[in-house]
């Protein structure tokens, strides 16, 4: 089985995606990043095939809290906050809890914020969950080592990237410091050892925070940037 995507299966799968989920045209092939504008930008950290809001389900009320419809579903505007005089994306607030799942290690996200490549990013799929979400418990230099294999432990029992096949388990986390692009949230690694491939055509992000389950879908042939699948 071929891991190849043709050009016409790409752009058929990006112009899907458009028209369902109401993406612009897709400026990342079309510009380069160079020539993205301040909106383009933040629809690549908050809406794109990148970075999507999740679906989140409060255990201890038992109900779905989130204003995404459904894990990998259509996704309102995120609201924008600026305490300091700086527009930082914050998603949800009135409907309760609200994050975004966005694949920090990806090109294109990389591209809009910046950043050069680590090599944290070439040996791990790296995640970020960032918005109005209790903070997750993170092992820290504070801790002693037992206290820090205990709280990546309990993190390790309920996340994972579910795929086809085996799930890919967590590795590490991290604090995902606050930026004049995003807000502050928790980095979740994942090994590249055992790669994602086309043919798993969805992959989704499952962790739990306190009470509250977190759910994001990804489909994997919306994610391609020049051509290339981009994680």
């Amino acid at each position: 089985m071929t891991t190849h995507l043709s050009r016409r299966t790409f752009i058929t799968g990006l112009g899907f995606a458009a028209a369902t989920y109401g993406w612009a045209k897709d400026f990342w092939n079309d510009k380069k990043p160079s020539d993205w504008t301040e909106d383009e930008i933040q629809q690549m950290l908050n809406r794109s095939p990148w970075a999507k809001e999740a679906s989140i389900f409060d255990s201890a009320t038992h109900k779905g809290v989130s204003s995404a419809p459904y894990a990998g579903g259509i996704y309102g505007s995120p609201r924008y906050e600026s305490p300091d005089g700086k527009s930082l994306p914050k998603v949800g607030g009135s409907k309760g809890w609200g994050a975004t799942v966005r694949w920090e290690s990806a090109l294109p996200v990389r591209e809009a914020m910046k950043a050069a490549k680590s090599a944290d990013a070439d040996k791990n799929y790296i995640i970020a969950l960032v918005g109005e979400m209790p903070a997750a418990s993170v092992p820290s230099d504070d801790d002693d080592a037992a206290e820090r294999q205990r709280k990546l432990d309990v993190l390790k029992e309920s996340t994972r990237l579910e795929r086809k096949d085996d799930p890919l388990e967590l590795q590490r986390v991290k604090i995902a410091p606050r930026t004049p692009l995003s807000p502050s949230g928790t980095l979740y690694y994942f090994s590249r050892a055992l790669p994602l491939t086309p043919e798993d055509k969805q992959v989704t992000f499952v962790t739990k925070v306190g009470p509250l389950e977190v759910k994001c879908k990804f489909t994997l042939r919306d994610m391609l940037y020049h051509g290339n699948l981009e994680l």
